[in-house]
């Protein structure tokens, strides 16, 4: 098969691809992705022929090849997911083209903005609206990096407080 051999991949398929899409079925749990997963498994294994040393068995590659294809599409789910949840949580059902909802919330903003303790308010405002570094801002007032840092976050948690946004996890 290394030589491109497709008779001897046809033989390899055929051994293996029932075994190999009943371990895909128990991992996905939907036979049209553990399908998907066989196919994309025996495609690697075509591709990767002459890169692949081989001294035993070809199964062991497939079933690799199935798992990590399992893991990666778990991976990229979760992430398809928190994005998901992130938009709708950031969106918060606004009609951003309604007439006045971006001066509306501006508004809100300053004003949860103006309700920050002094110090907190300065650095804040000199940091995330002046888009003055942390190290700027902490020469400018006389004051530690870490200082600005905590400041800035307490800010921010206050101001999500005040504007009704609650992060989750």
């Amino acid at each position: 098969m290394q030589q491109g051999d497709s008779a001897a991949y046809e033989y390899l398929f055929k051994a293996y691809v029932d075994k190999l899409f009943a371990y895909a079925v128990g991992l996905y749990c939907d036979s049209e992705a553990a399908e998907d997963a066989v196919q994309e498994a025996f495609f690697s294994l075509w591709a990767m022929r002459k890169k692949i040393a081989w001294t035993g068995s070809v199964y062991p590659f497939l079933r690799r090849a199935v798992k990590n294809m399992f893991i990666n599409n778990s991976i990229r789910e979760d992430v398809k997911k928190k994005y998901v949840d992130e938009t709708a949580y950031t969106a918060n059902g606004i009609d951003w083209d309604a007439p006045n909802v971006v001066e509306e919330l501006c508004e809100q903003l300053w004003e949860a903005i103006d309700h920050l303790p002094e110090n907190c308010r300065k650095i804040f405002i000199m940091s995330c609206v002046e888009g003055l570094k942390y190290q700027e801002v902490a020469q400018k007032l006389d004051v530690s990096i870490n200082t600005v840092k905590t400041q800035v976050r307490i800010g921010y948690k206050k101001i999500r407080e005040d504007l009704g946004i609650y992060q989750t996890a």
